[in-house]
């Protein structure tokens, strides 16, 4: 009898299925943003996050904002930012440090961010986060009116096709409980946002998508392709084909570090370190061309006494440093990969990025006057606190682009003759102003000592976003505000998450919009939408100058 009730349990837990207007996929910076906009609007929400944390990449460790021009973002960024503002100044006080590193909210501590994105979406009584929840498979519905398992989308890379099916409507998803293996739920919804870094629902949907980088000839894009480029130079060097590859381009952690020996927990040599990865930063020292610590690695300074790290370019006098944290070629399977294959990336990134610091602390090969530097830092110990103060997100800097209703690329940002500035959108629902930022593809080449191949950073005069860059080919009932439909060159402007943040705001806003009309996601009232995003104070458009905090 105990038997037939734990299978009968069992059975029911598979079966059973949960409802809301809209659902949302990962709780990054721009599911936050979907979420609460979306529950604003007067819309039920569920949020599923595959890991035990909020925020992304941001509570994961990127906590040095990158924007060029302030007033091209608000919304929800600036309500977050805010709210950074506020903490600090309660707890520390108006004439603080602290207060003043913050720098108005742009720069902060990871667990200072995911308390405000937790606190965001807390406040929201029609929110519901559900953590520890993995999307294994989606339902939808065809034509023939007829529910069945979608077909994953295909890959398509290169030059838009000429058709690209039909078009199906997303109605539900399957998630597996990761903390009760085995035990999946049903969750319908009205529409679905997928804020995934890869775009992992939309695949699993039916969406086609790309990952590689273009061609120069498929969108005209003279930085597209294979291509070397020097640290903010534009010119493409001997040797750039301009050839499509499936390179992306490199990831990193963004960790913390603390010279605080009260707060700080030592670096370690990783499991899985190879000396041999570092050849060509140990060339450089032994060559007397690094000398310091911080000529290897980038060190923005925060809030109490931790200072966030980055990767570092080579200087194009000099070609310091060779190499940094970014390791470039081994996450190219990323973005397609399963839970163990990304589980394995994830580790050697780690190892590799642990490593250099252990090296730079420990080697026999560093001098004594860079090994004492290096020293001084560790891991804050109230960081990280449930994953050994190592960061439990790393920086994926590009997954997959869907297919979308438009294809941002390297051209919407050209002035055009009337105005010299880039063509406004007529949907434009977000601004990008950070420069086309493409960090290395492939590994350093002594063949081309003074940059990293794929590399690239041009400057651009903002430019808009339009709606259609979120809304994808062939399912209906489903938003993609981060694996949005870009070139490779397109999405190494965008890519910040204040305009991830942007993107997702306007879906959740789209969402219920499009659910009170009676319509499609795809066939909503484009000005509704850009009038509510600025009652909001989002914005649309940006083509003033600068807006620059004091002291930044």
């Amino acid at each position: 009898m105990k038997t037939l009730l734990c299978c009968a349990l069992a059975v029911s837990l598979v079966r059973a299925s949960e409802q809301a207007d809209v659902i949302v996929v990962a709780a990054t910076p721009a599911g936050v943003a979907a979420a609460v906009s979306a529950a604003r609007s007067g819309a039920s929400v569920i949020v599923l996050e595959e890991s035990a944390h909020v925020g992304g990449i941001i509570s994961g460790g990127l906590t040095n904002t990158d924007i060029r021009k302030h007033g091209a973002v608000g919304g929800l960024y600036n309500e977050f930012k805010r709210h950074i503002v506020e903490h600090y100044t309660a707890i520390y006080g108006p004439d603080s440090p602290q207060l003043k590193i913050c720098k108005g909210g742009n720069r902060f501590e990871p667990c200072v961010a995911e308390k405000v994105f937790r606190e965001l979406m807390a406040a929201e009584a029609n929110i519901r986060l559900l953590e520890r929840r993995r999307v294994v498979s989606a339902r939808v519905i065809g034509a023939d009116g007829l529910v069945r398992e979608a077909t994953p989308g295909r890959r398509i890379d290169g030059a838009p096709p000429g058709e690209f099916g039909p078009t199906d409507k997303l109605v539900s998803l399957m998630a597996e409980d990761l903390d009760q293996p085995g035990s999946r739920i049903e969750f319908r919804g009205r529409t679905f946002i997928d804020c995934t870094y890869e775009g992992d629902l939309a695949a699993l949907a039916g969406v086609p998508y790309r990952v590689g980088r273009e061609s120069r000839s498929d969108f005209n894009e003279p930085h597209a392709g294979h291509i070397f480029v020097r640290f903010k130079d534009y010119h493409p060097l001997p040797g750039s084909t301009g050839e499509a590859d499936d390179g992306i381009q490199a990831f990193c952690f963004r960790f913390h570090l603390t010279k605080d020996k009260t707060n700080s927990v030592p670096v370690e040599q990783p499991k899985g370190y190879n000396r041999d990865d570092y050849r060509h930063v140990l060339s450089q020292i032994a060559e007397g061309q690094i000398t310091s610590f911080k000529q290897v690695i980038q060190l923005y300074e925060m809030p109490n006494g931790k200072f966030e790290a980055n990767s570092d370019h080579p200087h194009p006098d000099t070609g310091v440093p060779a190499e940094s944290l970014d390791l470039a070629e081994e996450n190219w399977g990323w973005p397609e990969a399963g839970p163990a294959e990304r589980q394995r990336i994830f580790a050697r990134y780690w190892s590799h990025n642990e490593g250099l610091l252990w090296l730079l602390q420990q080697d026999p090969a560093v001098p004594e006057t860079i090994r004492a530097e290096a020293q001084q830092w560790g891991f804050p110990k109230d960081e990280f606190t449930d994953h050994r103060h190592r960061p439990h997100h790393l920086y994926v800097r590009q997954g997959r682009r869907i297919w979308g209703e438009f294809t941002t690329s390297e051209n919407d940002a050209k002035p055009i003759f009337e105005t010299g500035l880039p063509a406004r959108q007529p949907d434009g629902i977000a601004v990008v102003e950070f420069e086309f930022d493409s960090h290395a593809v492939q590994k350093y080449d002594p063949a081309h000592p003074l940059l990293r191949p794929g590399y690239f950073f041009i400057a651009h005069d903002p430019f808009q976003l339009p709606y259609r860059v979120v809304v994808p080919r062939c399912v209906d009932g489903l938003l993609v505000p981060v694996a949005c439909s870009a070139t490779h060159v397109g999405y190494s402007a965008l890519r910040m998450e204040p305009v991830f943040m942007a993107l997702g705001e306007a879906c959740g806003i789209a969402a219920r919009q499009a659910q009170q009309a009676g319509v499609e996601a795809r066939s909503i009232d484009a000005k509704a939408l850009q009038r509510e995003i600025v009652r909001r104070g989002g914005v649309v458009l940006y083509e003033n100058a600068a807006l620059i905090p004091d002291g930044w």
